[in-house]
Formats: C-alpha cells, structure tokens, sequence
C-alpha cells in the first residue's frame, strides 16, 4: 500500500518537499569540525528546484526559531542565490551544475558578508575552501539521488559508492552536532550502520561502516570521535565472531563496544552506554527489512574485469560462422565444375575405335554432337550396344541429379543448424543485466528443505526493473507435485507476493519460478471455433511467462483441419514453450523448432507461428510471424496490421521470420488469428477496436461472425487472441 502511495507523483510530490523543508530545518544549527555545517546549503544544492526551496525555507524557519539569523546570514544567502540559480538555469540540476552552483553560491555570499564586515582579504581562503567542499558535497547528493532515480538501488561503488561515503561522513558529522540532550544522534545511527554491514556484510563492512562513521564523529568532536574510535575494530570483531539471530548479534557487538573501550582505557559512560544500545535497538528493529534488493555491493569485486565468458563464446560463435561460410564457398566451386557431362564421344568411343566398320562408317566421330540422344547412323554394327552403354549412363545421371539435389537440402538444412549454434552460443554467453542476490537465494533453499522439499540449488535476483526474480532447480526424480505450494512458500518467507512461472524439464532436471508481480500486465481472452465437418481444431495456443518475466502469447495454425493439423500445431507449441522456458532466446527457438518439423517425418507437414513476446517492465512487445495471419493493434486512437509475407514452419530449410516491435500503453489492445479469419473481417475487427471496450467481447463476436465474411467452400478453424494491456498503477 506505502509503495502504490509513493508511486503516485503528486503524493510523492509532497512527500519530498516534506524530507527537504525536515533537512533544512534540521541540518541548520549544526556544525562540522567546529563551524557551521555546509550540509543544508549542500542539500539546497543537490535536489531540483521545489525542493532547494524547501530546505531553504526549512533553514530559515529555524534560524528564526533559534534566534539565529545574523550568525547564519552566509548560509541563507548562499542558499538563496542557489535558489534564483535553479529557477533559471535548466543545466543547475545535473550533478556538475549542482557542485558548481553550490560552490559558487557559498563564495560569492561570504565575499558579500566579508566586504561589509570589513573582513575581505582575510576571509577569502576560508570561504572558498568553504566553497569547495559544500560544492563537492553537493555534487556527490545530486550523483547518488541521480542513480537511484535510474536505476532504483543505491550502487556502493564507483563514483555512486564514493558518494555515499562523503555524505555518510558529512551526515553523521552534522548529526554528531545536533544538539540533543543525554542523546547523540550520530554514534546511534553510526552504531546502527557499523552493526548492519558487519551483519549482513561481514567484517570488511563492519571496518569500512565503522571507519566512515569515525571520521564523521572526529569532524564533529575530537571527544566524540575518540568514543566513536572502537566502532571499526567492534565491526571487524563482530563480522567475524557472530552473525547468529539478529538480537543476539546486537548483543554481542554492544558488548564488545564495552570491552574494548574499558581495554582502551576510556570510561564506558551511561551516555555512551545508552548510545550504543539504542544503536543496537534501531538495528534489532530495521534489521529484517533489510534487503539487498535497494542496496547492491560488489562483493565479488570483478565488476571491472571483462566478462570472459561473453568473450569466449562469442569467439567460438564466430569461429563457427567462418566454418559455415568457408563450407559454403567449397560447395558453390565444386558444384560450379560441369563434372559427368553426358558425352556420345565418351560412352561411345570406345566402341567405336574397335569396329571393323570404321573405315566406312558414314558418321564418323568427329561429326558426331553431344547430343543427349545422338543420331547413330543406319547401318551401326554396334547400335545395341551404344544404346545400352548409353542408358546406363542417362540412369547414372539422373541418379547423380537427385544425390545432388538431396545434398543441396542437407546442406542448408546444416547451415541453417550452424546459424543455429552460432545464436545459441551467442545467446548463452551475453550478460544479462541481472543483480544476483546470495543471501535471497540462501533463503530460498532454507525455506523450501524446512518443508521436505529437496531443491538443487536457487537463483534469486533482480532484473534491470528492480523486480525480484528466482529459478528453482530440482532432480527430475524429485519434481515437486505443484509450482503454487514452492510459490506460496517462498512468499511467506519473502514476505511479498510473488507469482509461480512454468516448469519446465531437461534431461535430468526440472525447474520452477517465481517472480514478483510487474507494473504491466495482460488480460487475455480466446475463442475458438472448428471448421465445419472437424471434431477437432487444427489450431493451438498457448499464454505463459517465460524464465526472464516475460510473457508469451503464441498461436499455431497446423496444415488443414481436424488431428493432423493439430497434431503439427501443438508440436510446435510445445516445443516453443519448453525452449523459451529453458532460456533460450526467441529467433534460434523459431530456428530450431523449424528444423525439426523438416526433419520430423516424410510427409509434408508445416504449421504457421505467431508469438508475441511482451516485456512487462517496459511495456513493450516483440511479434515474430512465420507464415502467420496479421495482428490486429489499437494503440491509443490509431488502429495498424501486422503482416507477414514469410512461410509457415517446416516448408523451407531457413526458417523466414517477420519481426516487429511496439510500444504500448495501458488500455492499449492486440487481436491475434488464424486463418480462418479472411481478409474481408479486417475492417470489422477495426471498427470493433475504435469503437468497442470489452476485449472478451470482441473476441466473441469476432469469432462467431467468422464464417460470415470467409466465402470459401472449405472454411478453415478460428481462432481469436484478444489481448488488452494493463497498468497496475491505475
């Protein structure tokens, strides 16, 4: 519910004018290495205009609270001039425009309160070091807000991750500085922080948590940075020694806090006591809403080193085009050689030369043509012989023709498996944009051997949505009765909703999924009807949601009518449905099905293919079409067709695809058909698209009204894919 609420942009609007007046107001009467804090002007810096707005009335709000005005007057006036910056400079709102705006901001006030103080010449270092700082502070806000608005995670590395260092530092300086009583902002929060990265991180995310969070406290005090000074060595202690239940790690670390400053030699004060256990409190109770979900950390630290597999295989695919081509050239020169030309001079020579006639003969071999059927002359001695000499060799030839003819198909049929195997290895080396989570997957495999499952390993991550998606693998033996029981399970532990994918089974394996739910999804109706004199339809369809998310929608039209064409139909559909499901991308799947409907049997057997691939993140679909219908598209007020001019699958070696791509938008619809539908229905089916509301309704009518508008004497099987997009949000 929280997430649908700050999904909305006006909600969401008012909640971040809230955070920044909040930082303003709160930010303002600290101070960092015993002056002002830059933190408010750096914030003013770093978010857009509304919101510098907000902060700075949020700092000035509280100067007048705290009767501070005169004392504050470089801030309010560096921050006003960032304001007028922001209002009419686009370019102020990059991360670069923001430090530059901001250093600017801070130099050109304290020069102006400088000058009327008559503190000129010597307040000019100060201010512009001043300026710097805020500057680079202020540019390091505006990268980080700007890389969780791309990508929705807080990166912790590269420049995103120094980022969030310097402003950790700068934070837990200025909440050192607040002035609470019997309470320091800074060490709880730092506490908390130091015992959350070496719980979830281990040691080295304790030290580095624990290092940050002493320089903050040393900028602030160097009383509270020596009290802050055992938070890295209690970090490091902790990753290490006990990452048990979250209390008990709580309880630990605040232990070893104890100890090592009584073994340093400093009084465990109760204000220091109470600290570290409010510290340790807050991460008791945020600690299992911790997910790495929102927070990714290169823990492998090979972010930067090539994917070598990508490049291997990448290499052996290319390898594998040259053979193909090479292989081609080869073929192309030897068939280009006039081998075994059928030749009266050579079957006959022979003969010839040997005859007592020779003398006399009144054809001699010279005038004799190369004739496919020569003329032998009247009074030939050996007639019958060079005719029988002469079939033979016309059997060979025609022998030769269809050997030639049967290895012309077989080697495109190889080529087209070589194309194949080139995309396959291409497809299995490429990096997916996927953020694997260990501690997700760890979960996963503990909950599900809780409950006597027996799973093989688990792969949980997010894709570039920030939507968690996970794939179970189990023995073949030891299949699950139900993907909805390892879906609901997963969920509960999760605690989030979740939806199961297909399974699907490889030789010894099978696999399940879940996923969470996307922002897009589609309602989808079909109706079917078979052709007169049929029992059965030749046609077949199929709606499922692939290993990546995606959803699918295909239809398959078979050769004819009745248990023939349907048997083609759901062969293809089949087939489609377990290589996409098993991760294989979409052209080598419609490749590979194609060469083994050639390959099948004897008898001539094809059936048409439609798929629709839909991406539910980005709320876009792909249509492939061999052989296929067109698709029928109402996008907003515009109605446009899809067709395709290619064959159906398994008539021609090399699978012919039609591929097209669409944006779309909520409300937006799709009509996918067979055959069935003539061409004079398109019109109708356009008007129903401008005109009508209800998908399922549509379908039916279109359906019903088929054999209107189809006067063929032999009407095909109908069958109608209505699909509608839909947004969640709204």
């Amino acid at each position: 519910m929280i997430k649908k609420i700050l999904r909305n942009k006006a909600v969401s609007a008012i909640f971040g004018l809230l955070f920044s007046f909040a930082g303003g107001f709160a930010f303002s009467g600290t101070t960092i290495a015993g002056i002002a804090s830059f933190a408010d002007i750096s914030l003013a810096g770093a978010v857009s205009f509304p919101y510098s707005v907000a902060v700075f009335i949020g700092a000035i709000v509280r100067c007048i609270v705290s009767n501070s005005i005169g004392k504050s007057i470089v801030k309010i006036g560096a921050m006003s001039i960032i304001v007028i910056v922001k209002m009419f400079s686009a370019g102020s709102s990059r991360p670069v425009g923001c430090g530059i705006s901001t250093a600017v901001g801070v130099v050109l006030s304290g020069l102006a309160v400088s000058l009327l103080i008559d503190e000129f010449p010597e307040k000019i270092l100060f201010y512009a070091l001043y300026g710097i700082i805020s500057g680079f502070t202020a540019y390091s806000a505006s990268e980080l807000i700007r890389s969780i608005s791309k990508k929705g995670i807080v990166e912790l590395q590269g420049i995103s991750g120094c980022a969030c260092g310097i402003l950790y530092v700068v934070l837990i300086s200025a909440l050192c500085s607040a002035d609470i009583p019997y309470l320091n902002a800074g060490l709880i929060l730092g506490a908390s922080v130091t015992l959350a990265g070496s719980y979830f991180h281990g040691s080295m995310g304790g030290i580095i948590c624990g290092a940050l969070t002493a320089g903050g406290a040393v900028l602030a005090s160097s009383e509270i940075g020596l009290t802050a000074s055992v938070l890295p060595l209690a970090g490091f202690i902790s990753g290490i020694a006990f990452r048990g239940k979250i209390f008990f790690s709580a309880v630990f670390f605040s232990l070893t806090i104890f100890m090592l400053t009584v073994l340093l030699g400093e009084s465990a004060s109760a204000e220091l006591t109470m600290n570290i256990i409010l510290g340790a409190s807050v991460f008791v109770a945020t600690a299992p809403y911790y997910s790495d979900k929102w927070i990714h950390t290169d823990t492998t630290g090979n972010n930067n080193i090539p994917n070598l597999r990508e490049i291997k295989q990448n290499f052996l695919s290319g390898a594998i085009e040259a053979v193909r081509l090479d292989s081609q050239k080869i073929s192309a020169a030897l068939s280009a050689v006039n081998d075994d030309d059928i030749s009266i001079k050579r079957t006959a020579g022979a003969i010839c030369r040997s005859c007592y006639k020779r003398g006399l003969c009144s054809n001699e071999m010279s005038e004799i043509s190369d004739e496919l059927i020569p003329i032998l002359p009247a009074d030939c001695a050996h007639k019958q012989e060079v005719l029988k000499n002469l079939e033979i060799e016309l059997r060979n030839r025609t022998a030769r023709q269809l050997m030639h003819l049967r290895y012309s198909e077989d080697l495109k049929l190889m080529n087209e498996h070589l194309k194949i195997t080139e995309e396959l290895m291409r497809g299995a080396g490429k990096q997916e944009d996927f953020r694997y989570s260990a501690s997700v997957s760890k979960k996963i495999l503990q909950k599900l051997k809780s409950y006597g499952f027996n799973p093989l390993r688990a792969t949980a991550g997010y894709n570039s949505a920030n939507r968690l998606i996970a794939e179970i693998f189990f023995d073949i033996e030891d299949t699950p009765d139900s993907n909805e029981r390892i879906c609901s399970l997963i969920s509960d532990e999760l605690e989030k909703k979740l939806l199961p994918s297909d399974m699907v089974s490889s030789s010894s394996e099978i696999k399940t999924g879940v996923y969470e739910p996307p922002r897009y999804e589609l309602d989808i109706y079909t109706a079917s009807v078979c052709a007169k004199g049929s029992s059965m339809s030749g046609d077949s369809h199929a709606v499922f949601t692939g290993s990546s998310g995606k959803n699918f929608v295909i239809l398959s039209d078979g050769m004819g009518s009745g248990k023939s064409a349907a048997v083609d139909s759901r062969m293809v559909i089949n087939l489609f449905r377990r290589l996409i499901c098993s991760g294989m991308e979409l052209k080598p799947a419609v490749r590979l099905i194609n060469s083994l409907m050639i390959t099948k049997s004897r008898e001539e057997s094809f059936a048409t293919l439609d798929v629709l691939e839909f991406d539910p993140d980005l709320c876009c679909a792909v249509s492939v079409k061999s052989g296929a219908a067109p698709t029928i598209i109402r996008k907003g007020n515009d109605v446009i067709k899809l067709t395709s001019s290619t064959f159906p699958i398994g008539i021609v070696e090399e699978a012919e695809l039609t591929i097209s791509e669409n944006k779309f938008s909520d409300g937006d619809m799709i009509i996918m058909f067979s055959d069935g539908i003539s061409e004079n229905a398109y019109l109708f089916i356009k008007e129903l698209l401008i005109h009508g509301s209800s998908i399922r309704e549509m379908v039916q009518e279109i359906a019903s009204k088929a054999e209107v508008f189809n006067q063929a004497d032999r009407p095909d099987d109908v069958t109608v894919i209505g699909i509608k997009i839909k947004d969640n949000l709204k």
